[in-house]
């Protein structure tokens, strides 16, 4: 894991030895921390003195740009972009942007911090890599909104995100005009998300213009979700669980015409309505597309379980910036560092499996450092695999 970060940094033009050995240490030390993971656990377990890291989380560093290189080595070349929001709990009145936000887990708005994340996701394996996140402004003017936000959010990165991948990936929230038009008009990528179960669709009209005056027919007829008209559909995709309808339809809401998979179970009333941009985007990628989103989720969970995403006690936004994406940087890290050393590619990975790993690694070079002893020494022979077994039994 430490080459391939020095690998990474050794090309970033302007970083001191200095700054890279210690961003190195840091990412390191987020998935060996045992507990939380401030300042203070820092010091105690780290190499460097609390103020010292202080002044390093301060430090601006470009983690969009180093993440992007680690899913350029990483992912294959079948990708998209995901994009989502996870509440962070926070106090303090001078914490930035604190202010109320949705928290899924207690399913309404509670005061903290919001963090918009952006990760590539690997259609082939199924695997996210997170690329950047950025805090929600708590205080937005009359004339903003938070979709403002989410969707500058891109097109300052969408140059960069079109090298990446085509197509861009949200949830439910993106199903509102101005977060469309702003995505479409500002960008070259295409958006797939989420429409409501009663959604105002329109079945677009194919058939032959009627002779006189008059603008040409455009739509013929609402959709009627719990009674398709199936003949009007392709079938793109069926299992023995679910079966995908796909067409170009008109949004009403958006006000503009759309590809959609309509995914019904089978055997129920269940269905959901999924769009995209892209007319000419299969409908079965189109639900493979947003299935594959909900890898984002995985960073977000492992993030907070793990590497101390909720742990931030500073109050400086450069600080939070920086812990906010360590953090989930260093997930990514643990996963790459997992797939490396298998066989399977098929394996479950476990972040636990790799936090325990590197907390015993952690535990064990520290009691060997303080040895008087030449470690490499032909007289100091020892298993080091032997003694890490028996570090993190004891840690």
């Amino acid at each position: 894991m430490e080459r391939r970060i020095k690998s990474i940094l050794s090309g970033t033009e302007g970083l001191k030895a200095v700054r890279r050995n210690a961003l190195i240490h840091i990412f390191t030390l987020f998935i060996a921390l045992p507990g939380r993971v401030n300042f203070l656990a820092m010091a105690r377990h780290g190499r460097f003195s609390e103020k010292t890291y202080r002044n390093h989380f301060e430090e601006k560093f470009d983690f969009f740009k180093f993440n992007k290189q680690l899913a350029e080595q990483f992912c294959s070349s079948h990708r998209i972009i995901a994009g989502d929001c996870s509440f962070i709990p926070k106090s303090g009145k001078r914490t930035p942007h604190l202010a109320k936000f949705w928290s899924g887990c207690a399913s309404k708005s509670l005061p903290g911090l919001e963090i918009s994340s952006l990760a590539v996701v690997d259609i082939d394996t199924n695997r996210a890599v997170h690329l950047e996140c950025e805090q929600t402004p708590g205080d937005l003017s009359d004339n903003e909104s938070r979709i403002d936000f989410y969707v500058d959010q891109l097109i300052r990165r969408a140059e960069d995100l079109k090298k990446l991948a085509d197509y861009f990936v949200y949830d439910g929230a993106a199903a509102k005009k101005k977060f469309v038009d702003g995505i479409v008009e500002n960008t070259e990528l295409h958006l797939v998300s989420k429409l409501r179960r009663d959604a105002n669709l329109r079945y677009l009209y194919t058939g032959p213009r009627k002779p006189g005056p008059g603008c040409p027919r455009q739509y013929d007829g609402k959709i009627w979700w719990n009674n398709i008209e199936t003949d009007r559909f392709d079938i793109c995709h069926e299992s023995d669980e679910i079966i995908i309808y796909t067409a170009v339809v008109n949004s009403v809401s958006l006000k503009r015409n759309v590809r959609i998979a309509y995914v019904r179970k089978k055997g129920t009333d269940s269905y959901v309505v999924l769009f995209s941009t892209d007319m000419n985007l299969d409908g079965f990628l189109i639900y493979k597309y947003y299935k594959a989103r909900f890898q984002i989720e995985f960073l977000f969970r492992d993030a907070k379980q793990y590497t101390g995403l909720t742990h931030c006690q500073a109050r400086s936004e450069n600080k939070l910036y920086f812990h906010f994406n360590c953090s989930l940087t260093s997930v990514s890290l643990a996963k790459i560092d997992f797939f490396d050393k298998v066989e399977n590619q098929g394996s479950p990975f476990s972040m636990k499996n790799i936090t325990d790993y590197y907390s015993a690694k952690l535990f064990l070079d520290r009691i060997l450092s303080k040895l008087d002893i030449e470690l490499t020494s032909d007289k100091f022979d020892f298993d080091y695999e032997e003694l890490l077994n028996t570090a993190g039994a004891l840690a």
